[in-house]
């Protein structure tokens, strides 16, 4: 995600960004920002800081993400922290839980039908109960290609799923 794209990501749901004095970024309310997006804004910040100035930059971001720009619902939050949770209970880094579970409510809002292992009944952290069925020799199942959207042909939602 680019500076402007992270911008209208973070406006969209509900934070002020504003240049603070001393080439900082103030955010409010700064106790909602997740680790992840203080990350991103750390990772980003002279452009961001060029974006809300006006001054030109030298960095080139891609096109907007339209569904960057589009607030998420309460539904969309509430997938979130049930996705998160469930990743994080299993044992997930909290920055890959949060970037999964970010991916997969934005695949729900667009007309993908790719799945996750983090959704499947069949996956438990690092295996596959139904292996054969999803094409796997192995039911070992690393955290790459648990998190990777993909079709899967043995894929049954897991109850309580988003």
């Amino acid at each position: 995600m680019g500076a402007a794209n992270l911008l209208q990501h973070l406006r969209g749901a509900g934070f002020t960004i504003s240049p603070a004095d001393g080439g900082g970024i103030r955010v409010t309310p700064a106790g909602a920002l997740t680790d992840a997006q203080r990350q991103s804004i750390r990772d980003h910040r002279a452009a961001l800081l060029a974006l809300l100035t006006g001054a030109p930059t030298t960095t080139t971001d891609p096109a907007p993400d339209p569904l960057a720009a589009v607030a998420w619902t309460d539904a969309n939050i509430e997938r979130f922290l049930t996705r998160r949770a469930r990743l994080l209970r299993w044992g997930w880094p909290e920055p890959e839980a949060e970037a999964l579970s970010d991916r997969l409510v934005r695949r729900d809002r667009e007309p993908d039908a790719r799945v996750s292992c983090a959704d499947c009944k069949h996956y438990r952290p690092g295996r596959c109960g139904n292996h054969r069925r999803a094409g796997l020799s192995t039911p070992d199942v690393g955290r790459d290609l648990g998190g990777m959207l993909q079709r899967c042909p043995g894929f049954t939602l897991a109850p309580g799923s988003p």
